[in-house]
């Protein structure tokens, strides 16, 4: 018989790892993507995956804001000039 417990929390969906003889918990395992599939290297691995996918997104979309302020930028500095030659 094994030690300890496992017991899935159906409120938060962690999962309690108690102590078969003592009834302490030992630990606790949240879940770390929301459905889990009951590998946690799995899950991690998911986890990794999705924050991987958002941070090459938000990357993406810094790098085209940063083009058009460029392009403002290059176009008001080349209107200015002109008024400048002009004067």
């Amino acid at each position: 018989m094994d030690e300890f417990l496992k017991i899935k929390c159906p409120n938060c969906d962690a999962i309690l790892i108690i102590n078969r003889h003592t009834g302490e918990i030992v630990e606790v395992r949240k879940p770390l993507v929301k459905e889990s599939s009951g590998d946690r290297f799995k899950d991690a691995f998911e986890k990794y995956k999705i924050e991987k996918q958002e941070s090459e997104k938000k990357f993406t979309q810094t790098i085209e804001s940063m083009k058009v302020k460029k392009k403002k930028l290059d176009e008001f500095l080349k209107n200015r000039l002109k008024e400048i030659k002009k004067e």
